[in-house]
């Protein structure tokens, strides 16, 4: 079965971002940067994505355009990349990566939408798998492509230069996908005008809602009062979706107390050169581009939150496992164990994306999914916060085992079901 050829720029957008996804901690590490501080370069990221998923998801319900926040996503993405090449200081990278982060969401969130909309509600595993894989197929090509770059250039031109003309070998890559977003992403035939004026739209739309849902309107929802009550499903998404975000919440802050501050050991403890770190996250982006057929299955055969249960299951054994190269365990487990990471990863993003959709009420699909991001995002700011800082003060083994216990004690939550899903 032939996929859309709008698919298509989405996989390139993802070699950038799979090259970029490590170029940044690597760089960072470069300049000076220690455990802590990739932890609060990724967690200020994170904190971008909360703010961005809200607002992209709001205005994707009120707005049937999602052409232009697709476009805006890539060539947005080749503007930032790019300027890498003038940050000669980590703090620079914070905004860098803040304003990067602010503007894929834009397409991120843009792109569930399409495949949903696409396609009928019978499919919609189906769809989001395939588009999923293809994504990942694209980001694994792009760790593939950073770590020959760093290994080709590192001894010609010195590890900085040759991270800084990676950053804008991949700006290229993004600017590509954008020319290719141009024709071939698909709009609705009633919304379907000149790309001026739908920028132009885009524009007022922007505008309008920084008014309505600036700063002050996210730190008014993210109050103590507003918190408690949508943990309790006083909210038009209803209870079941809110316990929902609760497991999603738990379950990020547990995968970034491992991964945000993982290339940094595997730099400074091992020893590993950048192309090694490249080839070890391809083992775990390559697994996942075939696990998300078996992952479809499994929601076939076991329904949504078994298959949650499985990933967090496989999860808790390999953050023990890394525990346990850290303290003295063979290294050549690490390929093995990231690729059953890629496997835990295709299981987790399918069935929760999947489950949210169907969960979410159908007039704001949108925010529900702005939401879902917006949750990852605050779980991951939380962290990649305390695991760098973990990692620097009582070993990297203390952010790998509280992530294996953390997701133990959030497994019964995501197995809580009301009723079922759609």
């Amino acid at each position: 079965m032939r996929f859309p050829g709008w698919y298509t720029p989405f996989a390139v957008i993802n070699v950038a971002l799979g090259a970029f996804s490590q170029l940044l901690p690597l760089y960072a590490y470069f300049l000076g940067a220690k455990a802590a501080d990739v932890g609060l370069l990724a967690a200020v990221g994170s904190a971008t994505a909360i703010f961005a998923s809200v607002f992209w998801g709001k205005l994707t319900d009120i707005s049937p355009r999602r052409r232009p926040l697709v476009l805006l996503g890539f060539f947005g993405l080749a503007l930032g990349y790019a300027l890498i090449l003038v940050a000669a200081r980590v703090k620079i990278l914070f905004a860098l990566n803040a304003g990067v982060t602010f503007i894929w969401m834009a397409a991120s969130t843009a792109s569930t939408l399409l495949v949903l909309a696409e396609f009928p509600k019978t499919l919609w595993e189906t769809e989001l798998g395939r588009f999923n894989a293809l994504a990942g197929l694209g980001w694994t090509l792009g760790l593939a492509l950073g770590g020959l770059w760093t290994l080709g250039f590192t001894r010609a031109i010195g590890e900085g230069w040759a991270l800084r003309s990676l950053a804008l070998f991949v700006a290229i890559i993004a600017l590509v996908a954008g020319i290719l977003g141009l024709k071939t992403v698909p709009e609705r035939p009633e919304s379907s005008r000149p790309i001026g004026q739908e920028l132009v739209g885009l524009v007022g739309n922007f505008v309008a809602e920084v008014r309505r849902y600036g700063p002050l309107h996210i730190l008014g929802a993210l109050s103590p009062v507003q918190l408690l009550r949508f943990f309790q499903g006083r909210t038009p998404f209803g209870p079941e979706l809110a316990l929902c975000y609760y497991g999603e919440f738990l379950s990020f802050v547990a995968f970034s107390l491992v991964f945000a501050p993982f290339p940094v050991f595997l730099r400074q403890n091992l020893r590993w050169p950048n192309e090694l770190v490249f080839v070890l996250y391809i083992a775990h982006h390559f697994i996942s581009i075939f696990a998300y057929r078996w992952a479809r299955r499994a929601i076939e055969a076991l329904g949504h939150r078994l298959t949650l249960a499985f990933s967090l299951f496989v999860r808790i054994l390999i953050f023990a496992g890394f525990a346990a190269v850290e303290r003295g365990a063979p290294a050549w487990l690490l390929p093995i164990l990231f690729a059953l990471a890629g496997l835990s990863w295709a299981f987790f993003q399918l069935s929760a994306t999947a489950l949210v959709s169907r969960l979410a009420p159908e007039a704001i699909r949108g925010q529900a999914i702005g939401l879902y991001n917006a949750v990852a995002g605050l779980g991951n700011v939380a962290g990649a916060s305390i695991g760098g800082y973990l990692a620097d003060g009582f070993g990297f083994a203390a952010p790998f085992l509280s992530a294996a216990a953390l997701l133990f004690l959030t497994t019964p939550i995501l197995l809580v079901e009301g009723r079922p899903a759609r």
